[in-house]
């Protein structure tokens, strides 16, 4: 079994602003995102007359937002899990999946009012184990999941290349991100 890309970002979103972010994400208030769709919907043809919907009986009393193109944001009370088919591994490997990726991450993180996000791979590791903490019986914010992480994973990697064929986590402040917009 592969590993793929996930972001975990911080969020105070209500059930009623997931359903106005999922109308927003079917307009044109998020660039880099619908930039990447339209990217990929040379790989994904039949995605073109796909939108993005909510889907509120998520696992767990958590909500999903689904959009076209793998792209999948669920949501506990504090946290949003943004999980996509991209290989973890491409996404450690390809500067230009890396890019994109974190401008799209960035993006929700402007959106969210976070100021940084993890990356882990979706399974197969200790760090991802971190999922268990966006379900109702868990529930946890952002910073109790970075102290966990910390404790129990050791520090997060100070790059991303230093995660290529190891184990590990990074948080992303998204400086050279902003920099680049």
């Amino acid at each position: 079994m592969g590993k793929d890309f996930t972001a975990y970002l911080g969020h105070n979103l209500d059930e009623n602003h997931i359903y106005r972010m999922c109308h927003a994400l079917n307009g044109d208030q998020f660039v880099a995102i619908n930039s990447f769709v339209k990217e990929l919907y040379e790989f994904n043809p039949n995605d073109i007359s796909l939108v993005w919907k909510v889907d509120s009986e998520g696992i767990g009393g958590t909500q999903d937002i689904y959009g076209p193109c793998g792209f999948n944001f669920t949501f506990s009370e504090k946290v949003c899990y943004f999980h996509h088919y991209i290989r973890w591994d491409a996404f450690l490997q390809n500067e230009d999946f890396q890019i994109k990726l974190r401008k799209v991450t960035y993006e929700l993180s402007q959106y969210f009012q976070s100021s940084f996000a993890i990356y882990v791979p979706d399974n197969a590791t200790k760090e991802s184990s971190i999922i268990d903490f966006i379900w109702d019986d868990e529930n946890r914010s952002i910073e109790y999941i970075v102290s966990w992480l910390e404790k129990e994973c050791s520090a997060p990697k100070k790059t991303f290349k230093e995660l290529v064929g190891s184990d590990g986590y990074y948080i992303d402040f998204f400086i050279d991100i902003k920099n680049l917009d």
